[in-house]
């Protein structure tokens, strides 16, 4: 026998032309081309038999029996392999029905596949059958494989076949039994039933319970994967508060490529998107969508397929705003088009399409793709479906936003109205839209809990960033103020420790001293073609200033001349698993005059953080540029605070509320027109809001027993582990989803730490366990935990013991990062073993720090980059800062970039001495140690690498 193997996607793609689009009968039995397929079956045409089956699955994209059909016209074409592939779909899409599992048996075995032969045949014993049946099909199935014993080739499948056949009858009361007894009322689910939460959780508790019936191999995969889909569409119509429930159970399915097929964990996919779109959880869906690519590569069984894929990424990367993208993806989704058959996915896809192109300004495109659906509306009884609205939608957002002849009337949807009002500069108008917006969401996120909240913050800061620019616009100045603070106040650590959602204006007046100023941002370019625009609000005691940022005005030069910036841009994407943009940057595409192009404030800040770190070459600091490193920090200075330095007269406390890409900018670095670093001007805090500033401020003073404890002197040996595999994005995505699951079960990350690790372990800081050592001498009543006490062990052990609020001050010197492709592995190194010891693997992760019961006043990070963070709407940069906050911590000190172990050193035991010996507050103490290190007092030590990494976040 001769074996084939040829991709579905090609072998679909070659042989369908341009499609014409009608709507097709409600049943697949109606439509002309099932007509075909039997007539073909009955004259033995095989290809037109091929051609009609191709023709079903994409008119019916979801349909069982459209892919059995195509799997059947496969097998006769001497395609086994790909009749296999096709057969996993129809199960998947229908599990219960026994046939489908019947030919899929018969296609494995034939196609050498006995593993999924006896997949098929499971998944078929599981739904029963009378005696009689099961006895004809024992009979025909066993037939069939003796058939094949003259074919060598498959000696082994036949051979496995046999066994998996041996006690069929036995084995289907068996299995029929298990699944009824386990998953009846998952499979007799119904809508009225779903409907009720109390039913809806007993189907849900059912269902988790038979996993280990799965497990043991009585329940099929398959099976097990259609019934939950089967709840969760149940729940998306009649039931959502239960469907949120099902988003981590339809996740699980997804990213477990060893247990389920392709079919079944597209199936769940399908739903997991729908729901997380519905929560707006936009980066989950496009990572979900990203996965499905990668796994699917080469292997898509339609048209359709890869269609409902680029729906879902297309819409949550417009909805995400990165337009660049969302417009590339549109391209290829137009591509597509013509070969979409069924009207439902068409009018899904023109959606999209139009909302990619209109948000990206991409006129002629838009209006190309307006004609089409123009002209798909047409189509008798297209009309009668709900689905048109899709395309009328589109048609809409394109009419808004790119603007229709003699202009667009009010929709009645008030965000779109307001940003089509904005971009006409009727901005008293676009206020009144903008507030009905922000109502309408306010309203929705009231029903919400803090963590179903996080994915509706987006949108919400969009509406208040374009809120606050029209008020500023209207001169409605006093109200910019509340629009910032509003912006905060869903973050899930004020959540955790303010007393109020939003402090008012008065009321952070009242708090504030009479030569402190408070400054916050808000970013009013989100959902733009443009970035990097923020308003500023300075308040002082008796005074609010606001005022635009100037954007890239003071960097036009380096964006249109810098080759640097080209090279860090292409070495970001690399590290970030995506396309270079550089299209501003080539002079490709024309920039706005003195705005940053997409992904160019977020490069700038990448620019300058390089200037500022350094590499140790023969035992010296190598700066780059560090001619250019002043020019650098002024071009910041002009951009954020030129503005605002009338107002800064008579000012000595500066305390920052950053918002998004700002938090990572060293404002006490920045250099005025004097040549004066802030630092040497002002005492520098952060604040992630007003709410928390007050309520740091406003809790009783504690008294603590003791001073300092001090963790150093960790040993850090590389993971044995094997590592995970990291090829593609895909796996990555994979990746990220297993370290969640693990942490929920509280499992050691090892395997997630060695897939990064490099050759060597991290390096032993013998300058960190010194600093240690330095400070518990100088400091009176501290303790140590040094060398082998410094573990996760520990820590975890004085936390629970409550030990760690007896401390005024936790001071951790060790490596930690941010990591960057898997923020769940955010962490700061313990002692590290080759496998993990007692459970735990030696890194302390971001979800780890903050269940720590730390209830201390300070706590310093010294390590490198424990500043950094992910942008997380709500919760600005979320990172091991924040953790430490949702930790009990009243205030931190943290570090921007890798920090050097002799500066560092200086810093901290002169910061602790002031703090403790000398008794000063810890801005005063902080600001005075950076000046000493400006001034040259501890020796050359000059250059902002040294000092200006550490921010203070607190009160």
């Amino acid at each position: 026998m001769k074996r084939y193997f040829t991709s579905i996607a090609l072998i679909l793609f070659c042989q369908l032309a341009n499609a014409q689009v009608s709507v097709p009968p409600a049943q697949i039995e109606a439509h002309p081309s099932y007509a075909a397929f039997q007539q073909a079956k009955q004259s033995k045409n095989i290809s037109a038999k091929l051609n009609a089956a191709i023709d079903l699955l994409e008119v019916y994209p979801e349909n069982s029996q459209a892919f059995i059909l195509a799997s059947t016209a496969l097998y006769d074409n001497s395609k086994p392999t790909n009749a296999v592939y096709l057969a996993q779909w129809s199960v998947a899409y229908n599990s219960y029905d026994i046939a489908n599992s019947y030919y899929g048996f018969i296609y494995a075995v034939f196609a050498d596949q006995p593993i999924e032969a006896e997949r098929f045949l499971r998944n078929m014993q599981a739904m029963g059958a009378d005696a009689t049946t099961m006895q004809r099909n024992y009979e025909n199935l066993s037939a069939y494989v003796n058939s094949l014993s003259n074919y060598p080739q498959l000696t082994n499948s036949v051979q496995r076949a046999r066994a998996a056949l041996t006690n069929f009858s036995q084995e289907s009361v068996a299995r029929a039994k298990a699944t009824f007894e386990n998953l009846a009322s998952s499979l007799g689910a119904s809508y009225e039933g779903i409907a009720k939460n109390e039913i809806a959780d007993k189907t849900l508790a059912d269902w988790i319970a038979a996993e280990a019936a799965v497990k043991e191999g009585l329940i099929s995969r398959s099976l097990y994967a259609d019934a939950f889909v089967s709840i969760a569409s149940m729940a998306e119509k009649v039931n959502f508060t239960f469907g949120q429930k099902l988003e981590p159970h339809l996740e699980k399915i997804v990213f477990d490529q060893a247990n389920y097929s392709i079919a079944s964990r597209y199936r769940a996919y399908v739903k997991l998107a729908s729901l997380q779109a519905s929560l707006k959880r936009w980066d989950k869906v496009e990572s979900a969508s990203n996965l499905m690519l990668t796994d699917l590569k080469g292997n898509i069984p339609s048209n359709a397929v890869l269609a409902k894929i680029y729906f879902y990424l297309t819409m949550s990367l417009t909805e995400q705003r990165k337009l660049a993208d969302a417009s590339g993806m549109a391209d290829a989704y137009v591509n597509m088009l013509p070969k979409l058959k069924s009207p439902e996915y068409l009018a899904e896809a023109y959606y999209v399409i139009l909302r990619a192109y209109a948000f990206n300004k991409e006129v002629e495109k838009g209006k190309a793709i307006v004609q089409r659906a123009e002209s798909f509306l047409k189509i008798p009884g297209v009309d009668k479906y709900d689905y048109v609205n899709f395309a009328k939608n589109g048609i809409s957002t394109t009419a808004n936003i790119l603007g229709g002849e003699g202009g667009a009337e009010l929709t009645g949807d008030p965000y779109n109205d307001g940003v089509r009002l904005m971009d006409a500069k009727q901005y008293a108008e676009a206020v009144v839209q903008f507030e009905k917006a922000r109502a309408e969401e306010i309203a929705a996120l009231e029903k919400l809990d803090p963590l179903a909240q996080r994915g509706y913050l987006d949108k919400f800061q969009r509406i208040n960033g374009f809120l606050a620019s029209t008020y500023y616009e209207t001169k409605q100045f006093d109200k910019i103020y509340d629009m910032i603070e509003s912006n905060r106040s869903y973050s899930l650590l004020n959540d955790k420790r303010s007393e109020k959602k939003q402090l008012s204006l008065k009321e952070l007046q009242a708090i504030l001293g009479g030569k402190e100023a408070y400054l916050s941002f808000i970013d009013v370019s989100k959902g733009t073609t443009y970035e990097g625009t923020y308003l500023m609000c300075l308040v002082t005691k008796n005074e609010v200033y606001t005022r635009y940022n100037r954007s890239a005005g003071a960097f036009v030069d380096l964006l249109e001349s810098d080759p640097e910036l080209i090279v860090l841009e292409k070495e970001l994407a690399q590290q970030e698993f995506r396309s270079p943009n550089l299209d501003y940057l080539t002079g490709e595409k024309t920039r706005k005059p003195n705005m940053f192009a997409p992904g160019e404030f977020k490069l700038m800040t990448q620019y300058l953080r390089k200037h500022m770190e350094a590499k140790v070459v023969d035992g010296q600091y190598v700066f780059f540029q560090k001619e250019k490193m002043p020019d650098l920090l002024k071009r910041f200075h002009i951009t954020f605070i030129d503005g605002l330095e009338e107002k800064l007269q008579g000012i000595t406390k500066l305390t920052i509320s950053p918002e998004g890409l700002i938090s990572t900018i060293p404002f006490d670095a920045l250099i005025d027109i004097n040549g004066r670093y802030l630092a040497e001007r002002f005492e520098i805090g952060y604040i992630p809001n007003a709410a928390l500033l007050a309520t740091l401020r406003s809790q009783p003073k504690k008294s603590y027993e003791k001073s300092v404890l001090g963790f150093g002197g960790a040993t850090y040996a590389n993971y044995t582990a094997a590592k995970a595999p990291l090829n593609s994005l895909g796996d990555l995505e994979k990746l990220r989803y297993r370290v969640r699951e693990d942490l929920q079960k509280n499992q050691p990350l090892d395997y997630a730490f060695a897939t990064f690790q490099g050759e060597e372990p991290m390096a032993y800081l013998q300058g960190g366990r010194k600093e240690v050592m330095v400070i518990n001498d100088l400091i009176p009543n501290g303790e140590t935990r040094l060398d082998d006490m410094m573990t996760e062990q520990e820590l975890k052990r004085m936390s629970k013991a409550n030990e760690l609020g007896r401390f005024k001050a936790v001071h951790l010197s060790s490596h930690a990062s941010v990591h960057p492709y898997v923020f769940d592995l955010s962490s700061i190194a313990m002692t590290v073993k080759p496998t993990p010891v007692n459970g735990e693997d030696g890194m302390l992760v971001v979800g780890e720090l903050e269940k720590l019961n730390l209830p201390v006043d300070f706590v310093m990070l010294s390590a490198c980059q424990t500043a950094l963070g992910v942008e997380s709407p709500g919760d600005g940069i979320k990172g091991l800062n924040q953790a430490l906050f949702n930790a009990g911590v009243n205030s931190s000190l943290t570090s921007l970039w890798s920090v050097s172990d002799i500066g560092t050193m200086y810093l901290s035991v002169e910061l602790y001495r002031r703090m403790f010996n000398q008794k000063m507050a810890t801005t005063a103490a902080l600001a005075e140690v950076k000046r000493n290190f400006i001034t040259g007092e501890y020796g050359d030590q000059t250059h902002p690498y040294f000092w200006a990494p550490f921010i203070y976040t607190g009160y």
